[in-house]
Formats: structure tokens, sequence, C-alpha cells
């Protein structure tokens, strides 16, 4: 019998209901947990010179010569809760808690730790600590899925390297991501690959997103004090911060009227907006060049609650004392995102007891532990609430503290007084002089794939017979990028394994560079382009001022690392002001080059201003010594900004080689005080 049309519709309507009454909009829960081993010692292989050493060709070598890495291998991947973290115990835990419909959490899993463990694995190290099918509980929990049919356990997107992306070029950003793709596809199975992005560090800037959407990434998770401390009336605690004062540049989100802190055992306080910096919600990237805009949906993580989450039990309490202020159309998104094989997070109780312990008191309590593309599906982000991110990385980095320039991996160049010594024009620190060499490397790098007519990523990741030399020249290059490189600076080897992995990729790029007949069309690297002071004409405080809050100079100087295979013809700084001082979002006069050509207004003309240029010491400095010193290293470039102040300026760097290639940098903002 055929069913009366009104009584089907009502049949519609009441399906649709009861799922939208049995969907919880209470608060909602879910992990990220982070794994990663680096490449300890990126040489070439003895047996195999177009690919560098894992972890148990290193650990052989050792053994059999000494020498390098200075590391203790054994110790570190012979610890029992690292061996289940990488094969099995992040799965065992999820299914620990099938009381939760939806419960599951987000792993980052480098590309270099699978290499190790793949290493390890396939020669029977320590009698098989890591089983020859090692992946195998990950990849069929994979396939484990949510009521939305999605995996419970989302391995989702990472720089292959940990690569800290908001200080690397971009060509360099997308081979990471890309070739973390190839190895994922290898390792957990063909299904499609993770629609969500963790950046090494929590390290996020809006200049990720186009490459980001490139790949097919829908969202990322950021750390929720940099979206907290882009609100105009965000309650700065000098000692609580810990890092400098918000710039009234980044300052651009809505006003919030109810703030939540917590400290924690890191040395800070964040403060973050409640419910504000805890609802997933649109950042955008605007392209200089033809006023694009790119937008993608970012994810916050509490940083308190997650340092609380990995260094002991955590229950609800933090969350019960803030449910109130849940909007159900938008709950709030409690994320808990640490690394997942370091300390109390990585370990036995923490897995086995202390998540499903949370998990059960949440849903006892009315909350919803999730996965976030499961929440995502629930409750779809507006695409016109789109917030600003502040740079910088999670809280945790001893010193950072979420600092906006990424202080842990980039301190200031400084003379060889005590801080705040700074002296862009004549200073040195040794994680400035890794990113010099890196630049360098990188422009010869991809000159190399230019005049080759390209690369193929699958030889990238791991070089084959017929890789060409362009192709290993990539390959040797992108491990210098590893963050924990510059993370733990001047001890054992850490400060030379980027000159080691430099000076491999440049050999191998030169063979193409200076057996080709082809053109030079690859404009100059710029790398990041740093400021110092970060607040001209305002305050400074943490680690570079010795944790005391110091009021600041208006002038301060711009300066950056250029380099070019062809040599550099020229460097020059772009300045102009903005007429009111506010850099609304929904305003992209200052984020282009040329703002009359689409109608906009409210910003002045650029000014161009010649950068002087500074040869930059290779040798040792400042009582680092090195061992290995890099076949070619870039220039430093320098301006002395005066005599502005009460202003908000835009401002980028444009190099030209000696071909007449040109590179602009992105467009960067600063608010100059008094």
């Amino acid at each position: 019998m055929r069913t009366p049309f009104i009584f089907a519709l009502f049949l519609v309507a009441l399906s649709l209901g009861a799922r939208k009454s049995a969907k919880n909009s209470n608060v909602q829960t879910s992990y990220h947990w982070h794994l990663q081993q680096p490449i300890y010692w990126p040489a070439s292989l003895p047996s195999n010179p177009k690919t560098y050493q894992k972890a148990y060709d290193s650990i052989v070598l050792q053994n059999s010569q000494g020498g390098h890495p200075q590391s203790d291998l054994t110790s570190i991947f012979d610890v029992a809760d690292r061996i289940a973290a990488y094969q099995y115990r992040c799965a065992d835990s999820i299914n620990a808690c099938l009381e939760g419909n939806d419960m599951g959490a987000q792993v980052s899993y480098s590309g270099c730790l699978i290499e190790n463990i793949n290493s390890l694995a396939y020669n029977n190290w320590q009698g098989g600590a890591y089983s020859p099918n090692w992946n195998a509980t990950y990849a069929k929990e994979r396939t484990v899925t949510t009521s939305g049919g999605f995996p419970r356990l989302d391995l989702v997107s990472f720089t292959y390297h940990h690569a800290l992306a908001p200080l690397v070029d971009r060509n360099a950003f997308f081979k990471e991501i890309a070739i973390h793709k190839v190895i994922h596809e290898k390792t957990w199975g063909t299904s499609s690959y993770s629609k969500g992005f963790f950046p090494a560090e929590m390290s996020f800037s809006e200049r990720m997103i186009p490459t980001l959407l490139e790949h097919g990434i829908e969202w990322v998770i950021v750390a929720d004090n940099h979206i907290s401390r882009a609100c105009p009336n965000y309650p700065y605690s000098p000692s609580g911060d810990n890092n400098n004062p918000p710039n009234r540049a980044d300052q651009v989100n809505p006003n919030q009227t109810v703030w939540w802190s917590r400290s924690i055992s890191r040395g800070c306080t964040p403060d973050n907006a409640i419910p504000f910096s805890v609802t997933p919600h649109y950042a955008q990237y605007v392209d200089p060049v033809n006023n694009t805009v790119y937008k993608i949906i970012i994810v916050p993580s509490e940083m308190a609650m997650s340092w609380m989450d990995g260094y002991a039990c955590y229950g609800t309490s933090d969350i019960d004392s803030l449910a109130s202020h849940n909007n159900p159309e938008h709950p709030m998104l409690f994320l808990f995102a640490h690394d997942g094989d370091n300390d109390f997070g990585g370990g036995y109780t923490y897995y086995t007891q202390c998540v499903p312990s949370f998990v059960s008191e949440a849903i006892n309590n009315g909350y919803n532990p999730t996965t976030i593309q499961q929440y995502l599906e629930d409750f779809p982000v507006d695409p016109n609430d789109i917030v600003h991110v502040e740079d910088g990385a999670w809280v945790n980095a001893d010193g950072d503290f979420g600092a906006p320039r990424f202080i842990n991996w980039n301190w200031p160049l400084t003379g060889n007084g005590s801080a705040p010594d700074f002296d862009p024009e004549r200073g040195w620190q040794l994680n400035e002089r890794n990113w010099a060499v890196i630049t360098a490397a990188e422009n010869v790098v991809e000159t190399a794939e230019q005049m080759a007519g390209g690369v193929r990523i699958s030889q990238v990741q791991e070089p084959g017979n017929d890789a060409t030399p362009a192709e290993i020249a990539w390959h040797f290059f992108l491990p210098s990028l590893t963050s924990g490189y510059m993370y733990y600076g001047n001890i054992l080897d850490m400060q030379i394994k980027q000159t080691v992995a430099c000076n491999q990729a440049v050999e191998w790029a030169y063979k193409v560079v200076n057996g080709s007949n082809a053109p030079d069309l690859t404009p100059p690297s710029i790398w990041y382009v740093m400021r110092e002071p970060w607040n001209p004409g305002g305050y400074g405080m943490g680690s570079l001022y010795q944790y005391k809050y110091t009021k600041l100079p208006k002038d301060f100087h711009i300066y950056s690392f250029a380099y070019d295979v062809s040599g550099i013809q020229s460097v020059n700084l772009n300045i102009r002001l903005d007429d009111d001082g506010f850099n609304p979002l929904d305003d992209n006069a200052n984020e282009i080059f040329e703002p009359k050509k689409f109608g906009l207004k409210g910003v002045g003309n650029w000014q161009s201003f010649p950068m002087t240029q500074r040869t930059f010491p290779k040798g040792n400095e400042q009582g680092v010594t090195f061992s290995v010193f890099p076949t070619i290293i870039a220039d430093e470039y320098w301006y002395h900004v005066t005599n502005l102040e009460n202003v908000l300026i835009d401002y980028y760097i444009s190099a030209t080689d000696n071909y007449g290639n040109i590179k602009n940098s992105d467009i960067y903002h600063a608010y100059i005080g008094e």
C-alpha cells in the first residue's frame, strides 16, 4: 500500500527530530596525542648514499664506530611505554571507552617516526620489540567509526619531519605534507587521508592556510590562547603570560566578557575567553596579489587543561565550572592535546586508567566525548564566523610560553652581553644561524628542482634507483627543518644536524645546477621576517627580558635572511601606514599589495627602503663550537625603522636576484606605540 504523501513527510520529520534530539549538544570533549621521533643523524647511509640514516642504521653505526648521533638511541626507543604507544596503546585506550558512542582521539604520527620504527621492526631489533606488522593495530583502528562514519582513531595530517611550519618556506611546507601523505598510505592503508592537521609544537600562522587547503585539509588544531590574545580586552598579565603582551595589530577579535585561567606547572597562567576560545571558528588568509580569501576551520586546544591532562589523571571539575556558558547550537569543545609518548601522558597509567576514567566521568555529567571530525559534522561552523589567530605555538615550550614569534626556535640576534642585549645589526644566535643555513640550502634545492623540470614526491620521500639528483636533494634537505634540533639547542650534536642535512642536499642539488643549461628562473629565498622588538613603543616580558616587564623603544629593526644561487641584486623593506590604526577582519586593504586595484582604501602608499646586507658568520660564536660547517649560508639583511609612533604599519621584504627574478615575502603588521 502506498504511504500517503503527507504522512510520509510526517515520518521524515519525526525521524529527523529523533536524530536531532539524540545528538548530545552539551559540552564536547576530545583528545589529541602526538607521537614523534626525529631522524637523529641526517647523514647519508654508507650502504646507500641516496638516503639518510634511520634509527636502526644509526644504532648499528654507533655500536661499531661511535661518533654521531650522540643521543643514546637504544635508551630512547627501548622504553616500554614508547614501544606500546608507537604500536597499539592509543587504540587500546579508545577501545576501553566504548561507553562513549563517538569517543575517539586524533593522533599525529610523524613520517620520520614511521621510518625509524620500520627500520627497527624490519631488523628484529631487541628481539622483536617492534613487530614486523607493528602498524596493523592502528591501521585496523582507523576502520572503527563513530556514528557519522568517521574514524575513532584519526591519524591526522602532519609535517613529515616535525617542521615548524610558520618559519618554513611555503614550498618546503607543501612537500613536508606531500611526503607525509605518501608514507601515510604505505603505512596505514589506502583509505582517505585525514581532513585534519596538527602543527608541530601546535605552531600556527594564518600564512599556512593556502598550503593546507591545497592538500585538502579542512581543519587545523591551534592553541586557544592565540585566539584569546587577539581580543582587545584580553586581560594580559606579565607574570601570567610570561611572554610579550599582544601587539595591537593582532587584537582584532570581538571583546569578550567571560575569562578563565589556571596556573600550570610549566610556569604560566594562560587566560582564555569562554566560550569563544574553546569553540571552532574559521580563520582566513588573503592572497596579497589577487585578494583571494582562503578560509580554514581552526579547532582550539585548551592549553591549561591539555597540560594538566598530560601530567596527572584529570577530571571534569574545570569543565564543570564552565559548562553553564555552553551554547548548544555550537557547543564548547574541550580538546586535550599533548605528547602521547613522553612523561605521564605517554604512560601506561594515563592510557589505561586516566583516559577511561575521564570519559566515564564526562558521560556521567552529561558531556559528549567525541572526535573533531564528528563534532564538525554535528555542529558545522558558520563560514561567516571568522576570527584572527595570533602567531605562536603552544605554551608547553620552556621559555617560550606561546610567544608570538616562536622564540624557543627563533631567539632574536644578540650581542655578547646578557639579555636583553639585542643587536640585529651585528648580533648572533645559534638558531638564527641555523635558519640562515636552511634558507641558503633551500634556494639551491628549489633551483635544482626548477632546472630539472620538477620532482616526483614519491622519490623525495624514499629515493629509488632511478631517483634524480633534484629529488635526492629534497630528500636530504627536509630533515633540516626538524624543530627538535633547535628546541634543544647547543647540547650533544644538535647544533650541527641542520648543517649536515643541508650540506648533503646542496651537494646533490649542485649536480643539477652546475650541469644544466636551463636558465635560473627561481627567485631568491627569504626567511621569516623578524621584528625586534616585537612591541615597539610598548612593553616586553618573559625570558627575552629576564622575566622583567620592560618598557621598549619605539624605534625598531626588521631583518631576515636571503639567498640566491645567482646572487642577489637588491633587498628592500617596504612600509606603508594605516589610516586609523585598526585592521578589521572584514576589510582586506591591509592584506594586499595594491588595494586601490580592488577599490579598497584605508592605507597609504608603499615606501621602499634598501636594506643593509651583512655577511652572516659561519663559524664559532658565543661559546658554540661547530665540528661541521655549512657549504653555503644566507646573508642577513636589516633596516632600522625610526621616527614612527602611535601608528599601525604594514610591511614586507622584496628581494631581486641578478637575473631579475623577484620574491616578495608575506605582508606583516605591527602597531608602534609611543
